[in-house]
């Protein structure tokens, strides 16, 4: 239960003047005008154009795309004197429509195509491919959602003599391949229309100007429903041109004429009306099956599936694309099982390290098609970044990125890195890279540097924005109609989410399928809620049957089984749905966010000590020492960093990160607060002292040699009110029945003693725990540490462990 309430919960602003404003002149509800001002928009002409786009205020693509009239003279050239022609794809759902959209475009001339294996070559345009095709006799070779970043291969086509147009939206490189033509939207300004297009969106682009050119009338619906179904699955922004053509796409589905696409719909059970296809049945239905063809399969039966005009081949290839997608789904299933049980084993404080890192070993078959999927997975579910590595039995790694929180830049990361890596790629939300399985541990404590000097450990949880609190009366299903109007949402155009507090969990009841291999818990958790501050009316209906708002409502988490059971009482953040039964819609809440009642927190006054049940205390006292400890007092850090050598644990509150120069010629390993398991340090160097001496003792018991080095900072630590720490140890204890004194004290730097003093002042014996002083005494007591002299904290040591000698040491690191 307690993961579903490790979360970060973001109101946007309230500007109920303003949405009054705009609701009036627009003659729209005050909630949706809030929504839309939510979105950044403020004036009524870009509301209206928000709410009704008109295809016609768009530029032409000519005027963003320098290059496209270029690649459009290229292609007619080589169609004129019919040349063939490659089209070089990418194996995902974005590759693969692209792929079969300009193949589409293309038909009637000598035309081929190639996607390189996922498992053997890896991502992009590579020069065995350029030296195949040249052999075959092509002349142009024309790549879709890639190829920006293919240097080397298109230098070589050049030399071969070939043409070569890139189309691609990835991030440009510091230098453009040599190609003779390059379209990709990133190459263009921001505030373009064109700016967030995938890369079916740019074949699109191509394939319509060289429609129009040639007064071809075929393609354009075909086109379109490839281009929805692959601008949804590769998560593209749906503002711009891809809302206005997603929006005209989804419409189109239900009845689409590409028999492929009509086909997985079929498979999925989708048989509704257009006004039902939403962008999730895309992003959640065709476009996984799609990928899961690229990832496990062979993308080749993803081209004849989107190519095919025959209906029961189209069936066939369907069918087939489900029973793939099945295997994709267990084999996700059982890594992600097997990445919980590595975390739990090796015990990872994600608040102090800041990224999750799990290596795959060979003998456990973590599939590289789909650990990008566990990946998000976990990122979704810890709100950190995930960086997860499959490794081969020849000693090589793959691995698969994800942003977790949008603080982090996956990107970026992997640029830091590039030094240890064989190839890597992506983007600011998610990354690919590969290299040699001597270079992971170095890998893990670069990116360990780096999010611990880009992220605090409050950032660390699953982020929920949140655009206005609402009551469940005010939840109507005229409410929801309106609110279509915002559709398609998806990435860059979320739907809107909505909190409403202190509700009443009238059931709930775990369903669905099991989520692992062995697992005999379902996967989802439904719940009926009530506000029990709103009156219920039911007349003798059912809660279902019911008429107004005000009656109980079912909702739904997805993936939540593991929260059972809730509170009675919790504030819930949903987006809103609307259910058949029967003739009747029915409105339903789809959760992204539960935490206990806000309300349900605090006592009104604190009882008396002793009276109430303690919580289990756990508490593991450190392992005698033995040895002399040499000490070393500093300023900072930096200037002893150069002369480093061997193995050093920095810890402290709030301390630097440092990364270390790859060129450096002395040895040096540098660990952060965490000591790892069975790793042994030459020194300690402390920016602050640790919340207690026994603290410190675990710490000491991590070091190595007959007279280990410690080296103190003594940073200042803020300390709470008495008030404040009472008012978070009762927030802590709503949800968890034992207190582990040691965890919890580093997670808030405060010695055990403290929060038992704390404890206590809120009536809780602990009787297992030795006697305290009040909590204002222990408060002092802790204040009195944190300004010890390193003289002083060495004479506790002395004093508690018989028989150490502590030494002082030269200010050197011999």
């Amino acid at each position: 239960m307690a993961a579903i309430f490790k979360q970060r919960w973001l109101f946007q602003p309230e500007d109920k003047p303003r949405a009054s404003h705009l609701a009036k002149a627009a003659g729209i509800s005050p909630l949706l005008a809030q929504i839309l001002l939510n979105r950044g928009l403020r004036s009524l002409p870009e509301i209206g154009h928000y709410l009704q786009p008109d295809p016609s205020c768009l530029p032409p693509p000519s005027r963003d795309f320098a290059d496209l009239p270029l690649a459009i003279e290229l292609l007619e050239k080589a169609l004129h004197r019919q040349e063939p022609i490659a089209i070089c794809g990418d194996y995902d759902a974005d590759g693969m429509t692209s792929t079969a959209l300009l193949l589409r475009a293309l038909r009637g001339t000598p035309v081929v195509y190639r996607i390189p294996s996922r498992l053997t070559e890896g991502y992009g345009l590579n020069s065995r491919m350029v030296q195949e095709l040249h052999r075959e006799g092509v002349r142009l070779i024309l790549t879709v959602d890639n190829g920006i970043a293919a240097h080397e291969p298109i230098r070589l086509a050049k030399e071969l003599g070939l043409t070569v147009i890139v189309t691609d939206h990835h991030d440009l490189p510091p230098q453009l391949p040599p190609a003779d033509a390059i379209l990709n939207p990133k190459q263009i300004p921001e505030s373009s229309p064109y700016r967030g297009m995938a890369g079916v969106g740019v074949a699109y682009l191509l394939a319509q100007a060289l429609a129009e050119r040639r007064g071809d009338e075929r393609l354009g619906r075909m086109a379109l429903e490839l281009f929805t179904v692959g601008t949804i699955a590769d998560l593209a922004p749906l503002t711009g041109v891809n809302r206005l053509w997603v929006r005209q796409g989804l419409a189109l589905l239900p009845t689409a004429q590409v028999a492929g696409i009509r086909a997985l719909l079929a498979v999925m059970g989708m048989t509704g009306s257009p006004e039902e296809l939403r962008p999730e049945w895309v992003g959640f239905g065709l476009g996984p099956r799609i990928n899961a063809i690229g990832r496990i399969g062979r993308p080749e039966l993803g081209i004849r599936l989107l190519t095919t005009d025959d209906p029961q081949q189209a069936e066939k290839l369907a069918r087939r694309c489900e029973r793939l997608n099945q295997v994709r789904q267990q084999m996700c299933s059982r890594i992600e099982a097997e990445a919980l049980e590595q975390m739990a084993r090796q015990e990872r404080d994600l608040a102090q390290e800041r990224v999750l890192l799990l290596l795959g070993a060979p003998q456990q078959r973590w599939h590289k098609g789909v650990i990008g999927l566990v990946a998000s997975r976990l990122a979704e579910r810890f709100g950190c970044p995930v960086f997860i590595g499959s490794q081969s039995r020849q000693g090589e790694i793959t691995g698969s990125a994800r942003q977790g929180i949008p603080e982090f830049d996956v990107f970026q990361a992997l640029e830091l890195c590039k030094d240890l890596l064989i190839k890597h790629g992506g983007h600011p939300a998610a990354g690919g890279f590969s290299l040699k399985a001597e270079n992971w541990p170095l890998l893990e404590e670069r990116l360990r540097q780096l999010a611990q000097q880009r992220l605090q450990p409050e950032q660390i949880r699953p982020l929920v924005r949140i655009d206005a609190e609402v009551a469940l009366a005010d939840l109507t299903l005229d409410l929801y109609q309106e609110l279509q109007r915002l559709q398609p949402c998806g990435i860059g155009n979320p739907e809107p989410v909505f909190c409403s507090r202190n509700l009443q969990v009238v059931q709930q009841q775990r369903f669905g399928p099991r989520p692992a291999q062995g697992e005999d818990t379902p996967s989802h958790l439904k719940l009926l809620l009530q506000d029990p501050s709103e009156p219920c009316h039911h007349s003798g209906r059912s809660p279902l049957q019911a008429k107004t708002c005000s009656r109980p409502l079912w909702a739904i988490l997805w993936r939540g089984a593991a929260a059972y059971p809730l509170p009675k009482r919790i504030d819930v953040a949903y987006t809103l749905r609307a259910k058949r039964w029967g003739e009747e819609s029915q409105l339903e809440l789809e959760i992204v966010g539960i935490r206990p009642a806000q309300a349900a927190g605090s006592p009104k006054s604190s009882p008396q000590q002793g009276t109430v049940p303690s919580p289990l205390l756990i508490y593991r006292p450190a392992p005698p020492l033995t040895r002399p400890l040499r000490w070393q007092v500093v300023d900072g850090f930096s200037a002893l960093l150069p002369q480093a050598q061997g193995s050093i644990l920095f810890y402290g509150f709030r301390r630097p990160t440092f990364v270390l120069d790859p060129e450096r010629r002395s040895p040096l390993t540098l660990h952060y607060d965490r000591p790892q398991a069975g790793h042994r340090y030459d020194q300690l160097w402390l920016w602050s002292w640790p919340p207690s001496l026994e603290h410190l003792k675990w710490l000491l018991h991590y070091l190595a040699g007959e007279a280990p080095l410690i080296v103190v900072h003594q940073q200042t630590v803020p300390l709470p009110s008495a008030a404040t720490l009472q008012r978070q140890l009762r927030h802590y204890l709503q949800t968890r029945p034992q207190v582990d004194l040691l965890r919890l004290g580093q997670h808030w730097w405060l010695s055990p003693a403290l929060l038992v003093a704390g404890l206590r002042s809120l009536g809780y014996a602990c009787p297992e725990f030795g006697p305290t002083g009040s909590l204002e005494e222990e408060l002092e007591a802790q204040r009195a540490w944190y300004r010890s002299s390193w003289p002083q904290v060495a004479a506790l040591l002395q004093g508690s462990q018989s028989p150490d000698r502590v030494l002082a040491s030269p200010p050197d690191f011999c």
